[in-house]
C-alpha cells in the first residue's frame, strides 16, 4: 500500500508541476564569449534553479584568444542557421509557441555587425520594424545598434521574463528538439562538419 502512495503523490507532483505557471528569466551576454544564463521560478517563486554557461573561473585566455574563440563561435552559429529546413522548423515552434508562452519584458543592448556592410543594412531595416514592435508590445527597452565596416561580430546583453505552463509547450519542444534540423545545427556549433544538406 505505501509504494502505491508513493507513486501517487510522485504522480501529482508532476501533474503539478506541468499545470502551474513557470516563471522564466532568460538572458544572454556577447562580450569576447557568450554566457547564456536561464533562471527557472516555480509554485509562485517557492523554488527555483539557475543554470549558466559561462567559462571556467581559472580560464586565463588572453583578449586576443577570447576574441578569436568568440569569433570562432559567432561563425558557427551563422552556420548553424544556414542549416537547410531550420528557419521553417523554427518558425513552425514560433507559431506553436505564440499564444502559449506570456512574454513579460524584453530588454537589449546590441551591436551586431554580418562581416559585410549590405547584409548588415539589410539586417538593420529588419530590425528597425522589429525594435519598434518589441518596445511597444512589451515593457523594458529594445537597443540593436548595426556596427557597419567590422567584421562579423555580436556584442552586448539581451534578456527577457517570460511565463509558462509546461503542458502547453511540452510537445511542440520535443517535436523541435528531435527534429533532424536542429540535430545538424546543434552539431554544427558544437564543431562538427558544416556540411549543408
Amino acid at each position: 500500500m505505501a509504494p502505491l502512495i508513493v507513486a501517487l503523490l510522485i504522480l501529482a507532483i508532476i501533474i503539478i508541476l506541468l499545470v502551474l505557471p513557470l516563471g522564466i528569466r532568460l538572458s544572454a551576454g556577447f562580450h569576447g564569449g557568450v554566457v547564456f544564463k536561464a533562471r527557472i521560478r516555480c509554485l509562485f517563486g517557492l523554488l527555483s534553479w539557475e543554470m549558466s554557461t559561462s567559462p571556467a573561473r581559472g580560464d586565463n585566455r588572453s583578449k586576443a584568444e577570447g576574441e578569436k574563440a568568440s569569433y570562432y563561435r559567432l561563425s558557427r552559429m551563422w552556420e548553424a542557421a544556414q542549416v537547410k529546413g531550420l528557419g521553417a522548423r523554427i518558425k513552425l515552434l514560433i507559431k506553436h509557441l505564440y499564444r502559449r508562452v506570456w512574454v513579460q519584458s524584453i530588454q537589449s543592448d546590441l551591436r551586431v555587425s554580418l562581416g559585410e556592410d549590405y547584409y548588415t543594412g539589410m539586417l538593420a531595416g529588419i530590425f528597425i520594424s522589429a525594435v519598434l514592435y518589441l518596445n511597444q508590445r512589451f515593457d523594458g527597452v529594445v537597443l540593436i545598434q548595426p556596427a557597419f565596416e567590422e567584421d562579423l561580430f555580436l556584442e552586448g546583453d539581451i534578456s527577457g521574463d517570460l511565463q509558462v505552463r509546461p503542458i502547453h509547450v511540452l510537445v511542440p519542444c520535443l517535436g523541435f528538439a528531435i527534429s533532424s534540423e536542429f540535430r545538424r545545427a546543434r552539431n554544427i556549433i558544437a564543431g562538427g562538419s558544416c556540411v549543408k544538406s
